[in-house]
């Protein structure tokens, strides 16, 4: 049984490994995110799951103001392109594509923050970019958590609209909480903490969470933890997924598919299939590169393309900020477009503990960490990790690390200007929930081929 410890904290999501003396290293915090979708949790026969939780409810009308919901997207727009710069200036995703889910990892950090105390919360703060005050940041983590859960509600068809969130905590059976702790997971992350027992069934345990992900994200992503991630040593592991899937509101004519080359960075030209398509949508001509977006089901949610003009890219991405990516979002017009689009597939994971170092949160790394917040034990983040996955064909975009209110498509009259743009370069893209402005993934193609 998990014991609570009533202290006056907000407590929070993560993977935590045993508390140590001061003179020894500190147990570490292990973050999951996934980029996938969910459907219902299932219990692994070799662990028997037992859930603690909070007695409160879910806030379900969080009351955020509109100023608050602008600083918000602001400051997550900010954290995303931050994100995106570090990881894909790391060794490991240099010159490669990338398709991360901010979104996801903003999540299940946010829930971490919440028991972060003195220059460990300073820390998280800077990098996660938060604007507004303590009390009002895990309601604003509620607000959007809602909102993205609400979309695609009254989407029917043959390939239904899917876009979901699920937060899960697994804690070592016998560990101490703060109250607070499990009052934030229950009422703003819908939440409460999954019982195991690392300690004597490492692999067990392991295995169960890594159920629990597979069935969420409907097999997108089986191993969120691999083999030997995990260890006796683990206290509490925090897990966010998303996923999403949804048809285009117009289609691609799959007919016209066919293959043409493709002009990288480095000159080379492989051979991509791609797709073609007339839309009645929304479309940037700027200085240095051209954007365009296109409806999903439901026209509440966007797939977003940035393509820099020839030899421009580096010059775009190096200059890329949260609040130019809302820019470009808000200078969008309307067009008729014709338009030729690579199909693409990623499958990626990411070690992000040396970009969230490099982003200004190093200290909830080390063993001068103070989770006080969080539970009686001494803890350290010891890992964070996110898989995604996107594919994007003729019909839809799947992607995961997951009309809702009868919203139509602004009419088109007079008719828009015809414009035509042939993605046949490296490019930048993401999804985009654009009630809240949301980039629930962003990154970058530099080879569909690839």
């Amino acid at each position: 049984m998990i014991a609570l410890r009533p202290r006056p904290l907000v407590s929070t999501f993560m993977h935590i490994l045993p508390g140590a003396p001061l003179a020894r290293a500190l147990p570490a915090i292990l973050l999951a995110t996934s980029a996938w979708l969910f459907g219902c949790s299932r219990e692994d026969s070799h662990v028997q799951v037992e859930e603690v939780r909070s007695g409160l409810h879910r806030d379900t009308t969080p009351g955020l103001s509109d100023d608050e919901r602008t600083q918000f997207a602001r400051g997550q727009a900010d954290f995303a392109v931050d994100l995106y710069r570090t990881v894909g200036a790391s060794a490991d995703h240099a010159n490669r594509n990338l398709f991360l889910s901010p979104v996801s990892l903003s999540t299940v950090l946010a829930m971490t923050y919440g028991g972060a105390r003195g220059s460990t919360a300073e820390g998280m703060r800077k990098a996660l970019r938060y604007e507004l005050p303590d009390d009002r940041i895990h309601a604003a983590f509620d607000d959007l958590d809602l909102a993205l859960s609400s979309r695609g509600q009254n989407v029917s068809g043959k390939d239904p609209f899917r876009l979901r969130v699920v937060n899960s905590a697994w804690a070592q059976k016998g560990m101490v909480f703060e109250a607070p702790f499990l009052d934030n997971l229950a009422v703003n992350y819908g939440t409460g903490v999954k019982v195991v027992d690392f300690k004597t069934a490492t692999d067990a345990s392991r295995r169960t969470i890594n159920g629990w992900v597979d069935e969420q994200t409907e097999q997108r992503i089986p191993e969120v933890f691999p083999e030997g991630q995990l260890s006796a040593d683990t206290r509490l592991a925090l897990v966010n997924a998303v996923y999403f899937k949804a048809a285009w509101a117009e289609e691609f004519d799959a007919r016209q598919t066919k293959s043409e080359p493709f002009m990288t960075l480095d000159g080379r030209t492989p051979t991509v299939s791609m797709m073609h398509g007339v839309f009645k949508t929304f479309y940037l001509d700027a200085e240095d590169y051209e954007a365009a977006a296109l409806w999903y089901q439901g026209f509440e949610v966007q797939m977003l393309f940035v393509v820099p003009k020839p030899g421009k890219f580096e010059t775009v991405e190096s200059s890329l900020t949260g609040g130019k990516m809302l820019d470009v979002l808000g200078g969008l017009g309307r067009a008729a477009l014709t338009l030729a689009l690579p199909k693409f597939r990623l499958d990626d994971s990411f070690d992000l503990e040396a970009p969230l170092t490099a982003m200004g949160m190093g200290a909830a790394f080390s063993d001068a960490a103070d989770f006080r917040g969080m539970a009686a034990e001494s803890l350290k983040i010891g890992k964070v990790v996110q898989k995604t996955f996107v594919s994007v064909d003729e019909h839809h975009t799947e992607a995961a690390a997951a009309s809702a209110t009868g919203m139509e498509p602004v009419a088109y009259s007079p008719p828009p200007p015809p414009v035509t743009l042939t993605v046949d370069r490296p490019f930048l893209a993401a999804i985009v929930d654009t009630r809240t402005r949301s980039l629930v993934f962003f990154g970058r193609i530099l080879d569909p081929s690839n």
